[in-house]
């Protein structure tokens, strides 16, 4: 078996575990029954082979499995940050299999209370994988749900980034280039079925994006989206999309020339149009419906959508009455956001 070097010397051991029960949106039960399962053993690495679930499931077991902790509860760790932001844990390789989440090179791993319908992070250095390895062919065929949610995820993260009080050139610019080639590349996977140049355009946005969110996390689209995933199971990406076009309206009332550049940047004259025009396109608004009703029933989720280290990053501040505005504002997919916010 041919084995790239800096792999060699953490495959060379027969004893490999699988662990092959991810399911979309990760659990706390099902990951600590997968601790369980092969807690007390010695792993050399961890392997983290698929989308933004299974690589955050990776992640989660690398720290578990560390030698510095000894049968951890998974409650526990989520509730006790000390507990694992300085130790050394299992050496993760992350390979995705999507390009949305950019998990291969966050210092996050988000983690589901699916029966309290609350969204948890493990969070900090000890949470980045020891290297990422980044093949777009791992995405050819992939189904089109998955590239429309994942692309529009990446999307939101580069934009997220920019919108963001801590924003900084560096992730400015990796989200502008992101952004740069997620408009692109998007449109030609929905329009003109399988596309490998465009692939790989959507992997390297999927990163940079990523990149950028790891110095600035991401902002009110995120934070908004949690409860929505929660309670409908709304895909991570969609819910995300929902409200991209109304929160940048929102923040562009406090515009402090960053939106002025990316509008260069991504060649329109109207960003807000250029985003919107993407939600139109990706039928963002038909398929949130497809998961939810009523207005009502999303409406009442308002007072979980202000995540605190989320919704406080955004650009232009927000409360519970700014964000019910957003929802109704996305939900009647209205053209302009009405400039009384």
């Amino acid at each position: 078996m041919l084995v790239d070097p800096i792999l060699k010397p953490f495959v060379e051991s027969s004893n490999i575990q699988w662990v092959d029960t991810v399911n979309s949106n990760p659990g706390i039960d099902e990951l600590q029954s997968a601790m369980n399962e092969i807690s007390g053993q010695s792993f050399n690495a961890i392997i983290g082979f698929g989308g933004g679930s299974a690589l955050d499931s990776a992640k989660t077991l690398s720290i578990a499995l560390s030698s510095s902790l000894k049968d951890i509860d998974l409650v526990e760790l989520l509730s006790k940050p000390a507990l694992y932001q300085s130790i050394k844990p299992v050496p993760l390789f992350s390979v995705p299999t999507t390009s949305g989440t950019g998990s291969e090179v966050t210092p996050f791993a988000t983690i589901w209370d699916h029966q309290r319908r609350k969204k948890h992070s493990l969070f900090g250095e000890s949470v980045f994988s020891t290297a990422a390895i980044i093949d777009p062919e791992l995405t050819d065929n992939q189904p089109l749900e998955v590239t429309i949610s994942t692309g529009l995820d990446a999307i939101n993260q580069s934009a997220e980034s920019i919108w963001n009080k801590n924003a900084m050139p560096i992730t400015i610019a990796y989200a502008t280039r992101a952004l740069q080639l997620g408009f692109e590349a998007l449109p030609k996977l929905i329009d003109g079925g399988e596309n490998k140049l465009a692939r790989d355009k959507m992997a390297e946005c999927s990163m940079l994006a990523g990149l950028a969110i790891s110095q600035t996390r991401t902002s009110l689209c995120h934070s908004i989206s949690y409860p929505i995933t929660a309670h409908f199971g709304v895909p991570h990406g969609l819910a995300c999309a929902f409200t991209m076009p109304s929160v940048l309206q929102l923040n562009m009332e406090a515009d402090d020339g960053r939106f002025d550049q990316l509008q260069k940047a991504l060649g329109t004259k109207d960003l807000f149009q250029k985003f919107y025009d993407l939600n139109e396109s990706m039928e963002v608004n038909k398929r949130v419906k497809n998961y939810i009703s009523d207005l009502k029933k999303i409406k009442a989720l308002v007072g979980e959508m202000y995540t605190p280290g989320r919704a406080d990053n955004n650009l232009a501040n927000v409360d519970n009455n700014t964000i019910a505005e957003i929802i109704e504002q996305s939900w009647w997919n209205h053209n302009r956001i009405n400039t009384a916010i």
